[in-house]
């Protein structure tokens, strides 16, 4: 297993003496690599279930396929997943799968998306029997979806409940017959899209054949250039977006089903003809439940006669911000304490979730936030770097009285001062070894202070020394020994040294190549590195571009960045390389590094005096116990860890980059979770994790906003444009609007967040017409069917 770059994993399929790995030993590779990066290349040899219950949509994950592929690829695929595979695929691709994109570039073989039940399949070439085969739908989700470029095999769409079949006809395996023998048997649900010559052995009793309508038509041309961009064939848009070659087989309803065999029948001529004589006069209804109201149920109800009953749902899905967030920071709540002038609560609750409002969230985090901000849809994102700096010089949140318990901390970066900053708002003392001579690990050791203003980083880490339960020992190092020392003296042990060991490649020259660690440590130094005029640095991710900057500083006048894939920088380090001069250059593979520069495998010569290797850092635990388990991936070691930090020793848990790779922003989130984790330990109290899910943004009604044209730079701006994404803005307008004033306000006892109200519906008036879920702009209340 290798890292190319610092978010790319190969897993081979072979082992080192060249034989074929199994597909158990390949598949737990693989979840290893998918656990510590989110882009995989897999070198499969013929290895089956590739993909298997891979990502998230809150982790998506890439995997690239590049060797021959075994049955079952995309089995059980999730959503977030996306698999390409680069050549042709066996049996039974897309079986079961539940959300994942799956792209095969040439042929796929029998069984392709049986069973599926949701996501997309498609097929740079064509497949064999069997296709479509009883597929699933649920109304609540997108329908599944199967792109064939050339032409289906046999029984293709059998039983098939609710899949989209497009069959383009292009280079068909099968050009006499691009839908094979007795299509759509059994199908009672979907759409088959197809082009080219069939022999017309369609099932009429399961499907009716007709030309597209307007909304086929539309949903096909504007799905269309997205999966010939996924099988690299953009070019045959022009060919393939002649409407008139197109035909659509539908699934013919039940009731036109039976219309076929019976012919319409009234009414009352089925009562006389079959209800009555198979149930000899009687009357299963009244006879099961002879108390059952079977009265006229009106147009218009209200109490139990409703299909739907409103809910006020209030906080019980989380707003993007929140949701995004790794420390899942509560912004709709602090800026609803900002409107209503509750400023020092405000901060107060900010200080509770990180120790670095201002240095971090305000400074260097690429704010997730922002970026999936619901206000975007309307104009701009709300800055919450605005509200992180207003914090800075705010005095800690009181903790509460000290109790007997103390917990030792390994590493003073940002996941260990998180752990600390947590425990003793608890009470809970936590000493801190650091092997450093500073307090930050890499927030105070590699980011420019151009980037991370100085000023504001010591004002924190003072604000962070103010609490008398926090005690930081620094200059340590640490041994096996030392740790079951410390196990013996503390409560509990919490590692969080970071990553601090450089990845390197071996290639010739590459003892000519500076780590990108090294050369930031030594650039926030008094003795810097000699930066020769030219640069190339290798790996053109964010800590890349804070290379060059800092390189264009040291003296450098010319700084190239290059990476075997498309740079993955973004945001503001970016964006500072790339103003001052930096270059981006990609894909390309270093065959070697001399005096003259780095060599291209192409054999070019990209000149430079300093090159510098950028691709990812690595644990460093000699001190580790053996009682802790690690996993070996990408050629490092990580300790593995369960949801709440703890490993394979009860007493010891592992946070940050020691866990997986991260921004800063995950140590500190890890911090805060493995802390309050102790703490309810301690305290004998039940630990929940954050476990909300994600709001809608189609449960938010904007239409009550109108964009505005200048971006907002105080903190009272910022908070009158929040959306309040889940959280009631107390607007009354489900009160005002509701036509039969059923929905009032009524006072109740104040929660944890800081809520005293909550609006009802009362069910002897509410008529389910789900004008208050229409019309609240903060997506609060849901129309529940009973």
């Amino acid at each position: 297993m290798s890292q190319e770059n610092t978010n790319v994993i190969t897993v081979p399929g072979k082992d080192k003496d060249n034989q074929r790995i199994s597909s158990k030993v390949f598949e737990e590779e693989v979840r290893g690599a998918a656990a510590a990066c989110d882009r995989l290349i897999l070198e499969s040899f013929g290895q089956h279930n590739i993909g298997l219950r891979l990502g998230t949509k809150q982790r998506p994950v890439h995997l690239t396929v590049k060797g021959p592929v075994g049955q079952r690829l995309g089995c059980m695929g999730q959503p977030g997943a996306t698999i390409i595979c680069e050549g042709s695929a066996s049996d039974d691709v897309g079986y079961l799968n539940i959300g994942a994109d799956i792209v095969v570039k040439g042929d796929a073989t029998n069984g392709v998306c049986n069973a599926m039940a949701a996501g997309r399949v498609m097929i740079g070439g064509s497949i064999g029997a069997r296709g479509l085969t009883m597929t699933k739908w649920n109304p609540d989700y997108e329908k599944p979806e199967m792109w064939v470029l050339g032409s289906v095999g046999d029984t293709f769409a059998e039983f098939n409940c609710g899949g989209v079949g497009v069959i383009c006809g292009v280079e068909p395996r099968n050009p006499e017959n691009v839908l094979g023998y007795r299509p759509c048997v059994g199908m009672v649900g979907g759409k088959i899209f197809y082009r080219g010559q069939t022999d017309d052995t369609y099932s009429r009793t399961n499907a009716k054949l007709s030309d597209p309508t307007d909304s086929d038509w539309e949903w096909l041309i504007a799905n269309l250039p997205g999966y010939l961009e996924s099988i690299e064939r953009p070019e045959l848009l022009e060919m393939l977006s002649v409407r008139e070659e197109w035909q659509v087989l539908d699934a013919i309803t039940p009731q036109e089903r039976a219309l076929m065999f019976s012919g319409p029948m009234p009414m009352e001529e089925f009562r006389r003809r079959i209800w009555m004589q198979g149930f000899d006069g009687g009357d299963p209804l009244r006879d099961l439940a002879p108390a059952l109201e079977r009265s006229v149920i009106g147009v218009v109800e209200t109490g139990d006669m409703r299909r739907k009953k409103p809910y006020w749902a209030n906080r019980d899905s989380a707003a993007p911000c929140t949701f995004y967030c790794p420390i899942h920071i509560p912004t709709i709540d602090r800026l609803r304490l900002i409107r209503e002038g509750r400023n020092e609560e405000a901060y107060e609750m900010l200080l509770r979730y990180t120790p670095f409002p201002a240095s971090v969230c305000g400074t260097i985090c690429p704010n997730l936030c922002i970026q999936n901000c619901s206000r975007e849809k309307i104009d701009y994102s709300i800055d919450v770097s605005v509200l992180g700096r207003a914090v800075q010089r705010v005095d800690p949140p009181e903790p509460e009285p000290s109790i007997n318990a103390k917990v030792a901390v390994i590493g003073g970066g940002p996941a260990g001062m998180a752990v600390a900053w947590h425990l003793a708002q608890h009470g809970i003392r936590a000493d801190i070894f650091e092997q450093d001579k500073v307090l930050g690990g890499k927030l105070a050791q590699t980011i420019p202070w151009e980037r991370l203003s100085k000023a504001v980083w010591e004002m924190e880490v003072e604000r962070f020394l103010k609490y008398e339960n926090i005690h930081v020992n620094l200059g340590v190092s640490l041994t096996k020994e030392k740790v079951e020392e410390l196990k013996e003296q503390y409560d509990y042990v919490v590692i969080g040294v970071g990553a601090h060991l450089p990845k390197t490649l071996s290639f010739p020259g590459h003892e000519k190549v500076i780590p990108a660690l090294d050369y930031l440590k030594a650039a926030k130094s008094d003795t810097p590195m000699v930066t020769g005029k030219q640069v190339v640095i290798i790996g053109a991710g964010n800590v890349g571009c804070d290379v060059a900057a800092e390189a264009y500083r040291l003296g450098a006048e010319q700084v190239t960045l290059v990476d075997i894939q498309k740079p993955l920088a973004f945001g503001k380090e970016r964006e500072a390389a790339e103003a001052l001069g930096a270059t981006f250059q990609w894909p390309v593979m270093t065959q070697e590094v001399t005096d003259e520069g780095l060599i291209t495998n192409d054999g070019t010569l990209i000149p430079a005096q300093t090159v510098i290797i950028s691709i990812g850092d690595i644990p460093t635990l000699p001190f580790l116990p053996d009682s802790v388990e690690v996993v070996n991936v990408a050629g490092g070691s990580w300790i593995k860890s369960d949801e709440t930090g703890r490993t394979s020793d009860e007493k010891i848990f592992a946070v940050g980059d020691v866990e997986r790779p991260g921004l800063a922003t995950n140590a500190l989130g890890a911090g805060k979770r493995t802390a309050e984790f102790i703490v309810a330990e301690i305290k004998g109290e039940p630990w929940l994790p954050f476990n909300k899910r994600l709001i809608k943004y189609e449960d938010l009604t904007i239409a009550h906003y109108d964009p505005e044209r200048d971006k907002a730079t105080t903190e009272d701006q910022q908070a009158a444009r929040c959306l309040s994404c889940g959280s009631c803005r107390d607007c009354h307008l489900c009160e005002t609007i509701c036509p039969t004033n059923a929905i009032s306000r009524q006072e109740k006892k104040m929660g944890a967040d800081g809520v005293d109200y909550e609006y009802v519906s009362d069910d002897n008036k509410c008529i389910a017409c789900g004008f208050c879920a229409d019309t609240c702009p903060c997506g609060i209340w849901v129309m529940q069917p009973f």
